[in-house]
């Protein structure tokens, strides 16, 4: 089943899915609504809610360049779910990522 930002009822299971898709840890102790906010704005490129160890050299190594390219999206093979591709991504492109339309469908 894919994951569902909107219909998420549960700070554990958005918490896993960040955890999951963009290494980062979320703080439960925000309400539900900003904790989907954060997620929103990972899913969009945007920076996480507090810096981790692990991510400044992955987040040196593929800065987005600014420049008006078409979204692409990412499949993710153990979920089925869809969103937006990330730089912070780019090590797992393959691995369980795959690149697909907005509806899912591999290129």
């Amino acid at each position: 089943m894919a994951f569902d930002l909107e219909t998420c009822r549960s700070k554990d299971e958005l918490e896993a899915f960040a955890r999951q898709m963009f290494n980062v840890e979320l703080d439960k102790r925000n309400k539900l609504d900003q904790l989907k906010d954060e997620v929103r704005q990972l899913m969009n490129g945007g920076e996480p809610p507090a810096k981790q160890d692990g991510l400044q050299e992955a987040e040196d190594q593929f800065r987005p360049a600014a420049s008006n390219k078409e979204l692409r999206f990412v499949l993710n093979k153990n979920n089925n779910s869809v969103f937006h591709y990330n730089p912070r991504l780019a090590k797992r492109i393959g691995v369980d990522l795959e690149f697909c339309d907005q509806q899912g469908n591999r290129l």
